[in-house]
């Protein structure tokens, strides 16, 4: 796979550009749920009864959240069968982000192709998400929750592609197949605008916390060097980045990367990783992905 460099990133002015940029704005705003609980992750003055008074609103997201909360993944004693009970074991982060992350992907068409498989797609965004969470909490980062959302919609971009035109992300999907290459390098031998840029449009129109936009823009980017990315959200970003191509790599789900999934020494070094951990750290999320299964019922 080419290494993707920060210097590689182009503007684009040509008519599919403007064209696909235009549709964006067909794409539906938040749910009303979604966007108060977003407020709430913004807000440093929320508390975790707020969370549970939003949720009384919509009992089918409580529905899901609460199946989410009783799966192996988090292992609560005894399972929980309503909210207070669920925050009381995870806390009010870790439950605003799955609330925030289930309203997210109900907006997007759970419609299969031959060529692109939601079931796979929502594979390989839990897959990056699960690795997130656990390099985080390998790394002592202190939000693994956060790192876990930004996991989940890194690709988010091509769920957007995917409405505003599935045939053309169709197109580069039987191209990466064809040529045993990334997403990315198809979407820049096309010069069409990155899914990426597309995700964090989309993301900044829906008013997402700064730190889950900037993953999304720069997940393929190594972000060290970019004196434009907020120094803050850089570890998350670099976390994200490392994750999305260890589950390429081991072939967690398919978002339409073909490539094999290079680890390049500029991933490892920002989080003080050696190449000598990488097995470790794949074997440790095949484990974690058996125990997240439910987690797939969910999100789609």
């Amino acid at each position: 796979m080419t290494r993707v460099t920060a210097a590689r990133e182009v503007k684009h002015s040509n008519a599919d550009y403007s064209d696909l940029l235009a549709k964006l704005q067909d794409i539906r705003t938040l749910p009303i749920v979604a966007m108060r609980v977003n407020e709430l992750i913004n807000d440093p003055n929320s508390s975790s009864s707020d969370i549970a008074e939003v949720l009384k609103k919509d009992q089918v997201l409580t529905a899901k959240v609460l199946r989410l909360v009783n799966s192996s993944y988090y292992a609560i004693p005894g399972g929980v069968a309503d909210v207070q009970r669920a925050l009381a074991f995870l806390g009010f982060n870790t439950l605003a982000q799955l609330v925030l992350s289930l309203s997210i992907f109900s907006i997007f068409s759970s419609s299969d192709t031959e060529e692109f498989s939601m079931l796979n797609f929502w594979r390989h965004a839990l897959g990056t998400a699960v690795c997130s969470e656990l390099l985080a909490k390998r790394l002592k980062f202190p939000r693994p929750e956060e790192a876990f959302t930004c996991g989940l919609l890194h690709d988010i971009g091509k769920l957007v592609l995917n409405e505003i035109d599935p045939s053309r992300l169709l197109s580069i999907v039987k191209e990466t197949t064809k040529e045993g290459t990334s997403f990315l390098e198809v979407e820049r031998k096309l010069d069409l605008p990155g899914h990426s840029y597309l995700g964090e449009v989309i993301a900044s129109k829906w008013g997402l916390p700064q730190v889950i936009r900037l993953a999304i823009r720069y997940h393929h980017f190594d972000v060290g060097p970019m004196d434009s990315v907020l120094a803050s959200a850089k570890p998350t970003i670099q976390i994200v980045r490392l994750a999305n191509m260890l589950c390429v790599r081991q072939q967690v789900g398919k978002s339409g990367d073909c490539s094999k999934g290079e680890i390049t020494p500029d991933m490892l070094k920002p989080l003080k990783l050696s190449s000598e951990e990488i097995p470790q750290i794949e074997e440790q999320l095949k484990m974690d992905m058996e125990r997240a299964g439910a987690f797939l019922n969910a999100y789609r």
